[in-house]
């Protein structure tokens, strides 16, 4: 557990660790110097909690941070506003075991408010990086654990703490390195308020600005895709698409500005990238073909070319005034095709290093996409993540 400034809900998180039905487990709370009354709470646990207060620069931070003092083999987590279900561990640690392979699974989740009442429901799926790196999937943090001997693998132990998207950059590491399991059924509940770092301006740029940073070292000569525009550009497309969504969502038209300026300052220094012989979005896919700017003028910028019309003017759940907010354009989703080519592209490359089992997932994907030569037409479209309310 990392926390600021929890007390109004981080009594429930730790009885809900406290409470689980497999008992050998070393509970780390890292605090990042709590002003709220957190720290009283803390030490009203005495010796069950091992607690470490001092201050960090931030989430990433603090999770870094309790990540490198955990000494167990397997690492889960759950934050102050968040509980685990009661047989959670035990359910990660069997799975773990029975699956030497496997260097982490991730689960469903129940969504709640931040006062712990059920909202809704996640239903996860199957982890694919590129759906991840599109944005189209997230795993929850508080439904997945981790063998930590694959994070030290990964080199994510060692890793400087200069980063702003350790969660971004866990997964990123795990998927080049290892094989991820989805594991059916909720772990934990997961809560949603409009306080959650995700609501707030700051915490978001520097969030996005990290994602960016990271996509566009992996697509670069010497990352795991190797000089690749075309990756990179759909990959900040998918990201500028889901924050842009979230932003709209909630009301937060100044994330939603930072968004398309980070965006743009990240694809900047590159050549727009190509797709079938043209400017990414023109080409076989209609889904992704791009629309022309207001009165017909052909878009200019780069974040213009890839997400295209601008969005009607619209009112968030705070109330701004309609009038007021210029909601910046949305991307359009990757379509089948050029997603199932993409899906093929990372399965020639676990192949290339033995992963065959997840080569074959993966081409199992793009089979149920794309009608690509020698591939099974009858497998059936892959499991979305979604979104269930109540």
């Amino acid at each position: 557990m990392f926390v600021r400034n929890g007390a109004g809900s981080i009594r429930r998180a730790i009885d809900s660790v406290l409470a689980q039905t497999y008992r050998n487990v070393e509970f780390i709370v890292q605090d990042g110097a709590s002003t709220d009354g957190t720290l009283d709470i803390l030490a009203s646990y005495g010796e069950r909690l091992t607690v470490v207060s001092e201050p960090d620069r931030g989430p990433s931070d603090g999770l870094l941070r309790a990540l490198n003092r955990c000494t167990g083999n397997m690492i889960g987590s759950c934050l102050a506003d968040e509980e685990l279900l009661p047989d959670a561990v035990d359910r990660a640690v069997r799975m773990l075991q029975r699956e030497p392979d496997i260097g982490a699974i991730t689960g469903d989740a129940i969504i709640t408010d931040v006062e712990g009442k059920r909202t809704g429901f996640w239903h996860s799926a199957p982890f694919n990086f590129i759906d991840y790196l599109l944005c189209d999937y997230t795993p929850y943090f508080c439904s997945s654990f981790f063998r930590r001997r694959a994070l030290i693998d990964a080199g994510l132990l060692q890793q400087s703490r200069d980063t702003d998207c350790v969660e971004f950059d866990l997964w990123c590491r795990l998927a080049a390195c290892t094989r991820i399991e989805y594991a059916h059924g909720a772990f934990a509940k997961y809560a949603s308020h409009p306080d959650q770092s995700s609501n707030k301006q700051r915490d978001v740029a520097v969030h996005f600005a990290g994602r960016l940073k990271r996509i566009v070292a992996m697509c670069s000569e010497g990352g795991f895709f190797g000089e690749s525009p075309l990756l990179r550009a759909l990959f900040v497309r998918g990201h500028t698409r889901t924050f842009l969504n979230h932003a709209i969502a909630n009301g937060l038209p100044d994330v939603a500005r930072d968004v398309c300026r980070l965006a743009e300052e990240a694809l900047a220094p590159f050549p727009p990238a190509l797709l079938d012989g043209g400017p990414i979005g023109q080409g076989s896919d209609p889904s992704s073909a791009p629309a022309q700017a207001a009165g017909g003028a052909r878009p200019t910028s780069i974040i213009q070319r890839l997400i295209g019309k601008r969005r009607p003017l619209s009112t968030g759940p705070q109330g701004r005034s309609e009038a007021a907010v210029h909601w910046p354009p949305v991307p359009a989703p990757v379509g089948d095709k050029v997603k199932a080519r993409m899906y093929a592209e990372l399965a020639r490359r676990y192949e290339a290093t033995g992963r065959l089992r997840e080569a074959l997932d993966l081409w199992r994907a793009a089979g149920a996409l794309s009608a690509l030569d020698g591939l099974d037409r009858d497998v059936p479209p892959r499991k979305q993540p979604r979104y269930e309310a109540g």
